[in-house]
């Protein structure tokens, strides 16, 4: 959004009587002003990245042959296939209790935020801002709380569109955080209508590639600021005046959120030191990238040159040139001598050109973590599935580092829903949720269980439990899938998933490190207490059955119908499906 809050204040006409002071909102408005002046360089920066990235598609225009140039999208592909990545380790949230009072509640939300992600429409949001972190360096997420459809909104916020100290790494120390957004002024009127005659538009929008008018909006202006007491308000800016601030709306007295953060959050991609937002990967490729087109630029005119022959002619010659020209006659006619025609000779391309554009290509994919293997293609005689795998994830170090600060990123998101919810979700609320074997299933919820009752001289205190966010991939990868089988399957042919060996194998798998174990831990544990809730059931149905006579005087029959008891849990257990770790599907023991 582009506007000039330099403008003289309207409030003489529309004069404010609520809880901001005017000493607040003049040092807003002067943060504001000095937060767009730093901006500055930095828009600059993203809009020429933006012009170069889109050239590689967005160029022809008009004569495209007076337009022909060499422009390989070395980066756009770079950019896709990290995006790639990303996408394919798509984040799942794992709610961990830090009491034991909390584990049902945690159990619980361990389900049902993934319904409450796809209520909020974050995997769309989380596609969008993994390709902005990759262009521009930051994607930043936007979690506010609908107060009209009582649901928790998670927002792809324009980069362009919000205003932070910019001399800070964590946006969270900002004194005050702007959000700019164009609205319908009809919308606004209906909302305000006291503050109608403001809403004029004629607003500028900035884009990352023009600026253009739009007559039917007016630009509004979100300001969040933290008080001494660590509350988190806001007060929404039109042309100077307030027209609406949370400290004047019963019920937000203490704050809007009571987390007590900004409701944004930054995912860099590569930190610049004293500076919420980052660089990204067209910062870091494109000189390479043009030396590479200027490259191509020459050898691809070398070779035009090269493959269409050339004449000097004499002017008095005598050469037919249009017999010369049509390459149906056999015979051309000339007058005067034979010299009147010469080829003119070119000089090939230097193999050192060759060499010195490969060279620049490999320079590019290094920069960039874009080998060839790490999208499937290999050299050197390597063909083994086990060799491309090593190589593949040897290459993707700095991949995974990225994946990996994306779901720090992804914490702080679960966080802010976890306490939205503590907050506004006083009613119960129904989510459908899929148990382990895939199921439909419907989960009730509502706030209240959020909270443990603290017993205490002065009477019953209800205290917030508090939860750990652990994050782990939820893999779309056919080879994840396949390589989480496998493993699953030599532990069975070892000997592990016997179920006389649980015990020793429980020993082992906690030594282990790969994707599912503590689910296929859970599952041994709940196995075992099946067989033997199943064997003391089979005991006492036997011990009804025998005389008392021969219970007291043989075990042999005991025995006996221990063997059976046991056989007909091994066929049990030989039925029971387990959920194989990151593929989503089930497999049987037997």
């Amino acid at each position: 959004m582009k506007d000039d809050y330099t403008v003289q204040s309207v409030t003489e006409q529309y004069m404010y009587n609520g809880n901001v002071s005017k000493e607040l909102l003049s040092r807003a408005l002067d943060a504001f002003r000095t937060y767009k002046s730093d901006k500055t360089s930095l828009v600059n920066r993203i809009k020429d990245n933006e012009r170069f990235y889109r050239e590689s598609y967005d160029r022809f225009t008009g004569n495209i042959n007076a337009q022909m140039k060499c422009d390989t999208p070395f980066i756009f592909s770079a950019i896709e296939n990290a995006r790639s990545d990303a996408v394919e380790n798509f984040p799942s949230p794992n709610i961990l209790e830090r009491s034991a009072e909390g584990s049902q509640i945690a159990d619980t939300l361990t389900k049902i935020i993934p319904a409450q992600l796809e209520i909020s429409g974050f995997k769309r949001v989380y596609k969008d801002n993994a390709r902005n972190k990759y262009k521009y360096g930051t994607g930043i997420y936007g979690v506010f709380y609908n107060d009209i459809d009582r649901s928790i909104d998670i927002n792809a916020i324009d980069i362009l569109d919000i205003y932070v100290d910019m001399h800070l790494s964590d946006p969270q120390d900002s004194q005050f955080m702007f959000i700019s957004a164009a609205i319908d002024n009809d919308v606004l009127r209906e909302a305000y209508p006291e503050f109608a005659a403001l809403f004029t538009g004629d607003t500028t929008i900035e884009t990352l590639t023009d600026d253009y008018q739009m007559k039917d909006r007016s630009s509004v202006l979100d300001c969040y600021y933290k008080t001494a007491e660590g509350a988190v308000h806001m007060m929404k800016l039109c042309k100077n005046t307030i027209i609406a601030a949370t400290e004047d709306i019963p019920g937000y007295e203490n704050g809007l959120y009571n987390h007590g953060m900004y409701p944004v959050v930054f995912d860099v991609l590569y930190p610049v030191e004293h500076c919420p937002f980052g660089f990204g990967m067209i910062d870091i490729g494109k000189s390479t990238q043009i030396a590479i087109n200027k490259t191509d630029d020459a050898i691809t005119e070398n070779v035009i040159v090269n493959s269409k022959p050339r004449y000097l002619s004499k002017r008095s010659g005598g050469i037919d040139e249009a017999e010369f020209k049509d390459l149906s006659k056999n015979i051309v006619h000339y007058e005067g001598d034979t010299d009147a025609l010469k080829p003119i000779e070119s000089t090939p391309i230097n193999e050192f050109a060759l060499t010195h554009r490969e060279h620049k290509k490999d320079e590019l994919k290094e920069l960039l973590a874009n080998r060839d293997f790490q999208q499937g293609a290999t050299s050197g005689g390597v063909t083994a599935a086990s060799a491309i795998e090593t190589l593949q994830q040897a290459g993707e170090k700095r991949s995974r580092a990225i994946v990996d600060d994306t779901y720090d990123s992804f914490e702080t998101i679960v966080y802010m829903i976890i306490e939205l919810m503590r907050q506004f979700y006083d009613d119960k609320r129904t989510f459908r949720i899929s148990d382990e074997m895939g199921q439909k299933q419907f989960a009730e919820f509502s706030n209240a269980q959020m909270y443990t009752p603290k017993y205490t001289i002065s009477g019953t205190q209800w205290e917030p439990i508090e939860f750990d966010i652990d994050v782990v991939p939820q893999r779309e990868n056919p080879y994840t899938r396949e390589t989480a089988n496998n493993t699953i399957l030599t532990l069975w042919q070892s000997g592990l998933l016997a179920p006389q060996n649980f015990d020793v194998s429980k020993l082992a798998l906690k030594n282990m490190n790969f994707d599912g174990k503590d689910k296929l831990i859970r599952d041994m544990q709940e196995l075992q207490q099946q067989m033997a809730q199943q064997q003391q059931q089979m005991m006492m149905a036997q011990q009804q059955t025998v005389p008392i006579d021969q219970q007291v005087v043989s075990g042999s029959i005991d025995e006996n119908a221990m063997q059976q008891a046991r056989a007909a849990q091994m066929q049990t257990m030989e039925q029971m499906p387990v959920d194989i770790a990151g593929g989503g599907e089930n497999a049987y023991y037997s």
